[in-house]
């Protein structure tokens, strides 16, 4: 809503240049501040939120309007990214979910030589390996939030949520339009809208390179991240 909100939450750098991500802030600015401008960005899907970029020349925020403690605001945004991600991941599932639903019931209306579609095994076994991973990407997803409620660690597993799912629902979204044949290339059908809005969503919140670095980290530590220091008396060469 880039364009249409009152207000925004604005994350600005308060620490030290050296500080990385602990030296972020979150402030709450108002649309209508002196020297605030914004644009809306024309996205090719999800079209509804609004996305867009703000330009700031000269704005005053007071320091009343932080929101938070002084240099947390990035770590503060932090913790809410496992449960977002796995909603995402949900979000996305519920896109494919209906794109497939729409897709079984078209292999059995549509007919062929005298008969249903669904009797070729070209046209069922992708549906039938989408269905298997959709499945398989909710009950991560299930999986993850139950980790949550239980109050044991999930950041691995919110990760997996955000790249699979978002992955896996595009691929299967794609196959049904294909299973609609030239009809699901048309604006009539809703899949080209799904596919738009649920590439979008592999990009918000970390992208799958991102979300593959995390996993890899909550495995193996700082050893999977390139640019780490090696710990005193260690060699970045390894031992001999």
């Amino acid at each position: 809503f880039a364009d249409q909100a009152d207000a925004f939450v604005v994350f600005a750098r308060t620490g030290q240049p050296g500080s990385g991500a602990r030296g972020i802030s979150a402030f709450f600015v108002m649309a209508d501040s002196a020297g605030l401008t914004r644009t809306r960005l024309n996205c090719i899907g999800s079209k509804l939120v609004g996305r867009g970029s703000l330009f700031f020349d000269d704005v005053f925020v007071p320091e009343a309007n932080r929101l938070g403690q002084e240099n947390a605001g990035f770590v503060q945004v932090m913790q809410g990214f496992d449960y977002s991600r796995a909603l995402i991941g949900l979000q996305c599932i519920g896109a494919a979910q209906a794109s497939l639903d729409e897709a079984w019931q078209y292999t059995q209306d549509r007919q062929a030589f005298g008969a249903p579609i669904a009797q070729y095994q070209g046209v069922t076994f992708p549906l039938a390996e989408a269905d298997t991973i959709l499945t398989a990407a909710r009950q991560l997803c299930f999986h993850t939030l139950a980790l949550r409620d239980a109050g044991l660690a999930h950041t691995a597993e919110a990760a997996m949520c955000k790249w699979f799912a978002p992955k896996s629902a595009v691929d299967i979204i794609h196959q049904c339009l294909l299973t609609h044949g030239h009809y699901g290339w048309t604006m009539d059908t809703p899949h080209q809208q799904r596919l738009r809005d649920v590439m979008g969503l592999e990009i918000g919140d970390g992208t799958a390179q991102i979300m593959k670095l995390i996993i890899a980290r909550e495995r193996v530590g700082r050893a999977a991240v390139a640019h780490a220091r090696p710990k005193e008396g260690s060699s970045k060469e390894g031992s001999a």
